[in-house]
């Protein structure tokens, strides 16, 4: 019997972990990612899809393994990790148009002090350059799967879900900031309908995951805002905001404010056990993205009734 491949997306931010020795090898989900650090990437799931290469995991992980436990067919994560963007200019959706003129005359003659050809067509060309080549990378993804992975060839696909795991360019935004993150709970409302009716998917299913960096003591306006996100209700059932926060791991941010990072031989092996980045990267816990990944994919499979 030949199963529909189950196709997920995920963007996320950033993440990095770099401990480990022998990992599993999933022989039901495979993934494919544009890696800094590595070039194109694909393969079965396993330790290696984080940005900093072989032995680094981002959400992907956990996710993977969750879903790939729930469902009886094969499962393709398609995975962006663009880190330094944002949905106010880099992923700005098509249906948000560009920001107020005095904005964009701003963003010129910052340009312009570094790089004085700057254009005004160019500062405009940046707003929605990402979301265009995430659009980009989906299709060549889905062009590609049969002939980078042959267990797959002839078995049809579908679109089965999005994660959203990004934001924090957004919410150190001073503008953003200013009206407590409004501009951003409709930036995040357009994307969602503009990502759907570009895929051709209406209600594919959509995560919005919880950005907390800093843990529970981070929650704030930025959060309250993706959460209003999910609120429209069109979005009910098939938009699911999800809790990160009480993963954050309060062990490896100790050692942090120890600065164990660049403290003995001793420390810095000590450190590199739990972590090895700064809190806006999560400390690179691999626990923190491991139960991340694995939250996303329980609200997935609830919204597509696993």
């Amino acid at each position: 019997e030949i199963f529909a491949i189950s196709v997920y997306l995920i963007v996320d931010s950033y993440e990095v972990l770099r401990n480990g020795n022998e990992w599993a090898v999933r022989d039901d989900v495979w993934i494919t990612y544009p890696s800094k650090a590595m070039g194109e990437k694909h393969g079965p799931l396993t330790v290696g899809y984080g940005t900093k290469g072989e032995n680094s995991i981002g959400p992907e992980f956990g996710f993977g393994h969750t879903v790939g436990e729930a469902l009886e067919g094969p499962v393709l994560i398609i995975k962006v990790a663009w880190g330094g963007k944002s949905i106010g200019v880099d992923f700005r959706p098509p249906s948000a148009g560009f920001p107020q003129q005095e904005v964009i005359e701003e963003m010129l003659a910052k340009a312009q002090r570094k790089m004085p050809e700057t254009t005004v067509e160019d500062i405009k060309a940046r707003h929605g350059h990402y979301y265009r080549e995430l659009l980009r990378h989906i299709d060549e993804s889905l062009a590609a799967y049969h002939k980078q992975f042959p267990e797959l060839k002839g078995a049809p696909f579908e679109l089965a879900g999005f994660v959203w795991h990004q934001g924090f360019n957004d919410k150190v935004n001073s503008r953003m900031k200013a009206s407590q993150y409004e501009e951003y709970t409709i930036l995040l409302i357009d994307f969602i309908k503009d990502i759907r009716r570009d895929l051709g998917s209406p209600n594919l299913p959509f995560v919005i995951g919880e950005l907390s960096t800093g843990g529970i003591p981070s929650r704030g306006d930025f959060q309250q805002a993706q959460k209003n996100a999910a609120k429209p209700r069109e979005f009910e059932g098939n938009v699911a905001f999800v809790l990160t926060a009480e993963f954050y791991d309060i062990e490896a941010q100790k050692l942090y404010e120890k600065q164990y990072w660049k403290g003995t031989d001793e420390q810095k092996a000590l450190w590199q056990t739990v972590g090895n980045d700064r809190p806006y990267h999560y400390l690179g816990s691999g626990k923190t993205y491991y139960l991340k990944g694995k939250a996303f994919a329980e609200a997935m499979l609830k919204m597509i009734g696993e």
